[in-house]
């Protein structure tokens, strides 16, 4: 199996809409209420636009190139005076398998390519989630306890 960083279009946002609204990925994330439809068209229109949002989705596929690519992931990362701070989910079929631990060390080096601005790369963890925060730890990310909060910070250049 191959695993590749595909840049979100516009025909993704559905597959957004639904991995966003997963009720472990809404306990786990920091405002755990469902997300409307409207609002999260609105939002995905908005991150699309924005020059400073990269957003891909892990997709793999077998050696076999006709067959087609299985998503399993995504990933943001928005980036502000040289920090990109990092966003992702699994699918929730797809979870516990290391997906979040290369899915972040794939897209630290799409920053690295891509944007020489970006000197750090940041997580923000929530305590009770035990998986992201060793995904971050298996990257080699420093740990700092917050008071509601983990923050895990990398530095990716220089």
């Amino acid at each position: 199996m191959k695993l590749v960083l595909r840049e979100v279009t516009g025909k993704d946002m559905d597959l957004l809409f639904r991995w966003a609204n997963d009720p472990v990925t809404r306990q786990n994330a920091f405002h755990t209420e469902q997300i409307p439809y409207e609002t999260h068209r609105a939002w995905f229109v908005k991150m699309l636009a924005d020059r400073d949002v990269m957003k891909y989705i892990l997709c793999s596929t077998s050696s076999n190139e006709k067959e087609e690519m299985q998503d399993i992931g995504q990933i943001r990362l928005s980036i502000e005076e040289g920090e990109a701070l990092i966003d992702y989910s699994i699918d929730p079929q797809k979870r516990g398998q290391g997906f979040g631990t290369r899915m972040i060390l794939m897209a630290e080096e799409r920053l690295r390519e891509s944007r020489t601005d970006v000197i750090y790369c940041k997580g923000q963890v929530k305590l009770e989630n035990i998986a992201s925060a060793k995904a971050f730890e298996k990257c080699g990310y420093d740990m700092e306890e917050k008071e509601q909060y983990l923050e895990f910070t990398k530095k990716i250049r220089g």
